[in-house]
C-alpha cells in the first residue's frame, strides 16, 4: 500500500455577533480590519480557496483550491458568517468538498463536549450534522470534536448519532495503533484517526511549513505505508504564518504527486487501512495537558497573559453559566411540555431550522402541539440555542477574564435570560453572578486592575460596554476582507473587459500595473489575476496575444498556465 497523506485543518471562529442584533462589535486588535472575522478571512480563508503556486522565477503557475485536497471541518458559527459576509469564499469551500469529498462535520457550537450533559452533547452533535447536510448536501461520515476533547461517553455518542470516525492525538489513547494504522476501541464503531503529534505541533508552532518537501519526508518517515495525518487549525495557513498556504498548495498539488503519494479527504483515504485496538480513551483534549481543566480550573494552561495573570475565574465562570443553564432547562422542560409533542426531541430537530430557516413550518407540523403558541415555541428554542452557545470554549482558553471571548458567552447567557423574561420567567441572576464574588477571583487583570470588582460589574461590562462597540454610521476607515483600493479595482475592471476581447482595455491595464510597480506598489491584483488565469487556463496556443501580455504583467507564467489541464 502506498502512503496516504491527510492534512486536516480545523476551521472555526466563535459567534462574535451580538446575539440580540447580530452585529459583530468592533475589535481594535484586528486593525486595519473592523473585526477578526474580516481579518482572518482576508489572510486565511480567502487565500486558501485560491492559493497561488509559483515557479522559481516567482511567476504564478497555478491557482488552486486547497479544500479540494485538504481534509477539513468548518464550524457552523464560522460557516454561517462566511455565507452571509463572504459568500464567494463560502461557496468555494463547499465547491472544494464537492470535488474532493474532503469535509467532515463539527458540533454546532465549540463547546467541550465531555463537560456537557449527555442531552446537551447529543443536541450539539445533531445540530452540527444538520448544518453539514444542508451546507454540503450529504451525510457526514466523520466529525471533528471541539479542542479534540473526547471521553468514552462522548465516543459512545458518536455511535448513537451515526458518526463513523473522529480525530484524536496520540496522547489521548492508551496505546498507539502502529504506523499507518487507525485506532479502534472494543465495543465501539467510531474509528479513531490518530494524528502525528510531532508533525502537527511543528505545523502549528514550528517551521514545518518552511519546506513542503521536508514536510512530506517527515510524514513518510514516521509512517512508511498506510495512512498518515497531520492536524492543525486552518488559521495556521496565512493568518498565524503569513502566506504559508502556498507551501500547503505546493505539498498537496505537486510534492505528493511527485512522490507517488495520495492526498485528499479522510473518508476515501481510510478505505482498506488496518484498524488496531488502542486499549482505552483518556479524558483529554489537544490544547490542555490536564484533561479538560483548561475549561474549568486554574490548571496553568493559558494564552496571552501577563506576569500577574491567573485563571481562578474559570471555575466560577462555569458555575455562573451552569446556574443559568439549569434555570433555562427547567423552564424549557416545564413550559415545553405544553408546547411540544416531545420537548427534547423538538430541540434536537430544531437543528434543521437553524440550518435552514425555511423549514420552520415543517418543524412546527412535526413538533408543536396543534393549539400551542408558535411564538412561545420560538422563544423557548431560541433561549436553548443561546444557552448552549454560552458554553463556547474560547471564554476559558485565554489567561484573563475581561476579553471578547468571555463577553461573547455572557452576552449569549444574557440573551437567554432576556428571552425567558419575556415569558415571565425570572432567572436567578444574582445567585449566578455571586460565583464571581468569591475572594481572589477578580484580582489582577481579570477584574480589579481594570475597575471590575464583582460579578455584577463583569455582567455590565460584557452586556453593555462590549455590545456598544460599533463603528459610526457611514464610517469607511476600517477594511472588510474584500476591500480593494481604487487602483486594484480599476485593474480588475479592465481585466474583465480584456478577457471579453478588448485589446485597448488590456493595454490600459498593463500601463496601470507598470505605473503602480514603478511607484513601489507590490499588490498582486489578485482579482484581475484570477480573472485572466481562468481565461487562459488549458487553452494551449489559443491564448490571444493581448491576454498573453496582460497575464505576464500580472505575474502569471502564461505558458505553464495555458498548458495546464482544467
Amino acid at each position: 500500500m502506498s502512503l496516504r497523506l491527510a492534512l486536516h485543518s480545523h476551521a472555526y471562529q466563535p459567534p462574535r455577533g451580538n446575539p440580540r442584533s447580530g452585529v459583530v462589535p468592533l475589535e481594535p486588535g484586528a486593525a486595519p480590519f473592523r473585526d477578526w472575522n474580516e481579518r482572518i478571512t482576508a489572510e486565511c480563508y480567502a487565500p486558501c480557496t485560491s492559493t497561488r503556486l509559483h515557479d522559481d522565477e516567482g511567476r504564478v503557475t497555478a491557482i488552486v483550491n486547497l479544500f479540494e485536497r485538504m481534509s477539513f471541518d468548518l464550524g457552523p458559527t464560522l460557516a454561517r458568517w462566511l455565507e452571509e459576509h463572504a459568500p464567494v469564499v463560502h461557496d468555494r469551500i463547499v465547491a472544494g468538498d464537492h470535488i474532493g469529498r474532503t469535509a467532515i462535520a463539527h458540533p454546532y457550537h465549540h463547546i467541550i463536549l465531555p463537560l456537557a450533559s449527555e442531552r446537551d452533547a447529543l443536541t450539539e452533535l445533531r445540530w452540527g450534522m444538520a448544518d453539514f447536510r444542508r451546507r454540503f448536501g450529504r451525510e457526514p461520515a466523520g466529525m471533528w470534536l471541539p479542542e479534540a476533547a473526547i471521553s468514552p461517553a462522548v465516543h459512545a455518542l458518536l455511535d448513537t448519532v451515526g458518526i463513523s470516525f473522529t480525530i484524536v492525538g496520540p496522547h489521548q489513547i492508551g496505546r498507539a495503533p502502529g504506523p499507518g494504522s487507525l485506532g479502534r476501541i472494543a465495543g465501539r464503531d467510531a474509528t479513531l484517526v490518530v494524528y502525528d503529534g510531532p508533525t502537527s505541533h511543528a505545523l502549528a508552532f514550528g517551521s514545518a511549513l518552511g519546506s513542503a518537501e521536508a514536510l512530506a519526508d517527515q510524514l513518510a518517515t514516521s509512517t512508511g505505508t498506510g495512512l498518515t495525518i497531520a492536524a492543525t487549525d486552518l488559521e495556521t495557513f496565512g493568518h498565524h504564518h503569513r502566506f504559508s498556504e502556498r507551501a500547503v498548495g505546493h505539498l498537496l498539488y505537486e510534492v505528493v504527486a511527485d512522490r507517488m503519494m495520495h492526498a485528499g479527504g479522510l473518508e476515501a483515504l481510510m478505505t482498506g487501512v488496518a484498524r488496531a485496538d488502542v486499549g482505552s480513551l483518556l479524558p483529554s483534549a489537544w490544547s490542555c495537558a490536564h484533561g479538560y481543566e483548561r475549561w474549568r480550573s486554574d490548571c496553568g494552561c493559558s494564552t496571552d497573559g501577563s506576569a500577574d495573570s491567573h485563571q481562578r475565574w474559570r471555575g466560577p465562570l462555569r458555575s455562573l453559566l451552569d446556574v443559568l443553564s439549569k434555570h433555562a432547562n427547567e423552564v424549557y422542560a416545564r413550559r415545553g411540555a405544553d408546547v411540544f409533542v416531545d420537548p427534547w426531541q423538538a430541540r434536537d430537530e430544531y437543528g434543521e431550522v437553524l440550518a435552514d430557516r425555511s423549514r420552520w413550518d415543517e418543524f412546527v407540523a412535526r413538533n408543536v402541539r396543534p393549539l400551542a403558541s408558535q411564538h412561545e415555541a420560538s422563544v423557548l428554542l431560541a433561549s436553548q440555542q443561546a444557552t448552549l452557545a454560552s458554553f463556547t470554549s474560547c471564554a476559558w482558553f485565554f489567561a484573563d477574564l475581561l476579553r471578547p471571548e468571555a463577553a461573547i458567552v455572557l452576552q449569549e447567557a444574557a440573551r437567554s435570560v432576556e428571552l425567558l423574561a419575556s415569558l415571565g420567567e425570572r432567572a436567578p441572576l444574582e445567585a449566578a453572578l455571586a460565583h464571581l464574588d468569591a475572594p481572589g477571583v477578580l484580582d489582577g487583570p481579570s477584574g480589579r486592575a481594570r475597575g471590575v470588582s464583582n460579578g455584577s460589574a463583569v455582567w455590565d461590562w460584557a452586556t453593555r460596554e462590549r455590545a456598544d462597540m460599533v463603528e459610526p454610521a457611514g464610517s469607511t476607515q476600517l477594511r472588510r476582507w474584500d476591500t480593494m483600493t481604487p487602483v486594484v479595482s480599476l485593474v480588475a475592471d479592465l481585466a474583465v473587459h480584456a478577457v471579453a476581447g478588448s485589446v485597448p482595455h488590456a493595454e490600459q491595464a498593463i500601463e496601470v500595473i507598470g505605473l503602480a510597480a514603478r511607484a513601489g506598489d507590490q499588490h498582486l491584483y489578485v482579482v484581475a489575476q484570477h480573472t485572466v488565469y481562468d481565461a487562459i487556463l488549458g487553452r494551449g496556443r489559443a491564448v490571444p496575444t493581448h491576454l498573453v501580455a496582460l497575464g505576464a504583467a500580472l505575474g502569471l507564467a502564461v505558458d505553464r498556465v495555458s498548458a495546464r489541464h482544467r
